[in-house]
């Protein structure tokens, strides 16, 4: 007998939903580099929840990402979301914004609202989505810390009604400890491990953080580390301006990379401490400012269909536009 239409369509969905588990750990670590072996573990404590095997009535998993700023924690949440329920299945917040006693009120609700916390849920439920993104906890009013106390039971309270947090992932993030870190070179990721989970807990309290399904430590990245993420994002910066000036010329136009400009911006953006971080803002501010300069003189504009970034050794470290093909009509 042949299925019916509404188990062809169980069973296509299905199909789809396997293919997009299997395919998590590979997409996470060609979006995240440098991180394997933490992605590794955030892709297994998240597919566990997701298929499933969490108890009822609480999150599909209560992850802890511990590790320096700038090395991929809140990018392994947002492409996980992004890859496993599209591009609205995530809300994130950032608990630096709620510090004050004044502002963690507004967050969790009180005087008979559900408060800034509840309406995200319920727009993220809306939205088909289930992550839920605290960063930076340690920066939050200890009000707010000392409410996810209740998170395993699947509610968080404080306002007008509980929070319902069942079947959602809940993932929190956090500097913790991560000053001490930035200066142990050569340490195993065990030691480093270790300490990080030790501040935490001290932050958390043993009870409360016992009650994270994993934890999971994203380690300081190394300079090479850097440089594949620096040449990455020059390639997606220059893609991403391409697109935008063949938009305003009205015809293709090409923006390719010179040897040398990895390098020099890299030399310009490495940060031991800040991670990946300042080498976005260097690269974008390099690279557009080349464009405006190169407009300004115009080398480039309307009829232009290649354009080089290039190191001018003359002028320090500088992307600009050195060589140009006018389209011939």
């Amino acid at each position: 007998m042949s299925p019916s239409p509404e188990e062809f369509n169980e069973s296509a969905r299905g199909a789809a939903e396997t293919h997009r588990w299997r395919g998590l750990d590979a997409y996470l670590k060609s979006q995240i580099l440098g991180q394997d072996p933490a992605i590794g573990e955030f892709a297994d404590a998240l597919l566990a929840g997701e298929m499933g095997h969490a108890r009822p009535g609480r999150p599909a998993s209560l992850l802890l990402l511990l590790g320096p700023t700038g090395t991929g924690k809140t990018q392994a949440a947002v492409e996980a979301a992004r890859h496993l329920h599209g591009e609205n299945a995530i809300v994130r917040i950032n608990l630096g914004e709620f510090a004050s006693e004044e502002r963690a009120g507004f967050l969790i609700g009180s005087g008979g609202s559900p408060g800034f916390l509840g309406e995200s849920v319920k727009r993220l439920r809306a939205a088909g989505g289930r992550i839920l993104l605290l960063d930076e906890i340690e920066k939050a009013h200890r009000r707010v810390s000392d409410l996810l106390l209740g998170m395993e039971s699947g509610f968080m309270g404080g306002g007008a009604d509980l929070v319902d947090l069942s079947g959602l992932h809940m993932i929190l993030t956090s500097n913790l400890g991560t000053s001490e870190v930035i200066e142990m070179d050569g340490v195993a990721r065990a030691s480093i491990r270790r300490h990080l989970e030790q501040e935490a807990a001290a932050f958390f309290r043993p009870e409360a953080f016992a009650r994270f399904t994993a934890v999971v430590v994203f380690n300081r990245l190394p300079r090479d580390a850097q440089a594949r993420i620096c040449a990455r994002m020059i390639d997606d910066e220059a893609a991403y301006q391409a697109r935008a000036l063949s938009l305003r010329f009205g015809h293709p136009v090409r923006l390719h990379v010179g040897a040398g400009v990895s390098r020099r911006l890299l030399s310009e953006g490495f940060h031991r401490t800040l991670g990946a971080r300042p080498l976005r803002n260097v690269i974008e501010r390099r690279l557009r400012g080349a464009l405006v300069e190169s407009r300004l003189r115009g080398a480039l504009g309307p009829g232009v269909s290649d354009a080089l970034f290039a190191v001018d050794e003359a002028r320090g470290v500088r992307a600009k536009i050195v060589r140009s093909r006018i389209a011939l009509p």
